[in-house]
């Protein structure tokens, strides 16, 4: 018996050595509800992000949804955008590493949808843009060696979740975002307390402390001028936010109305 324990035991060790096993990782699964207002509607609009464990466990998805209601999303075609980010845990950096980002815009019975897939065992990107499932272009680039490109929602996650550096007030952070039209990279401004007082009021946030994120991202993403604006909490809860000049809807805002746990709590 003692000599079957010890091989058991010897085989684990020498296992978690020479295949370089990976561990599961446990990470909160939750749902965050908005409402969306533009222009001058009011919650004319509903948004989602969901974070939630894959088919494996390191293995995630970050979802963004979006989409119009009523009689908006009647004289709109009920638009709806789908962003999702497909996620891996790499225990080695200890970060969410984004390996397929897709942009999905629905307008009535019309899909317009475009893939990054980042292939990080051959440093290949792969880009393809489709119309109702059908490819319109497709490319191959290389990923410099080195270089692990971040989208919109892992950054956001990763974030969330504490991966990433520690932000500070006043301070400016470069993210390299997945290559596309324009900008490649997300620039991200902490605003100080002082410049913090004049978009709280207009977001409707009080004496609460938080931070305050300006962020540049590529204008392809949310076809708008690239600028956001973005309220966290103390605790890194994104609780409201404004796309700047989004095409046909100009302004939009979100608030956080509801957030429902799939598992333990952050």
């Amino acid at each position: 018996m003692c000599r079957k324990l010890f091989r058991i035991t010897l085989f684990l060790f020498l296992s978690a050595f020479l295949t370089n096993t990976i561990y599961a990782i446990e990470l909160p699964e939750e749902s965050l509800h908005y409402d969306i207002s533009f222009l001058w509607f009011k919650n004319a609009a509903e948004g989602k992000i969901t974070f939630a464990k894959g088919d494996t466990d390191n293995n995630f998805t970050a979802v963004l949804e979006a989409e119009t209601l009523g009689f908006i999303g009647f004289i709109t075609g009920y638009r709806k955008y789908i962003y999702i980010s497909h996620l891996s845990y790499d225990g080695e950096l200890k970060r969410l590493i984004s390996t397929k980002f897709e942009r999905i815009e629905i307008v009535g019975s019309k899909v317009w949808k475009s893939v990054n897939v980042m292939d990080y065992y051959t440093y290949k990107l792969t880009w393809k843009q489709l119309f109702m499932e059908k490819l319109l272009k497709e490319t191959v680039d290389d990923i410099p060696p080195g270089i692990i490109y971040e989208d919109i929602l892992s950054a956001l996650f990763n974030l969330r979740l504490g991966f990433s550096q520690h932000i500070e007030k006043g301070k400016d952070y470069v993210i390299k975002g997945v290559p596309g039209k324009g900008v490649v990279d997300y620039f991200i401004h902490v605003s100080s307390p002082e410049e913090e007082i004049d978009r709280k009021n207009k977001l409707g946030i009080e004496n609460e402390d938080g931070y305050l994120l300006l962020v540049q991202v590529p204008k392809i993403i949310f076809k708008s001028k690239g600028t956001i604006w973005i309220w966290f909490t103390k605790d890194l809860l994104p609780t409201a936010a404004t796309v700047e000049d989004a095409v046909i809807f100009g302004n939009i805002t979100g608030i956080l109305r509801d957030r429902v746990y799939q598992n333990n709590e952050i």
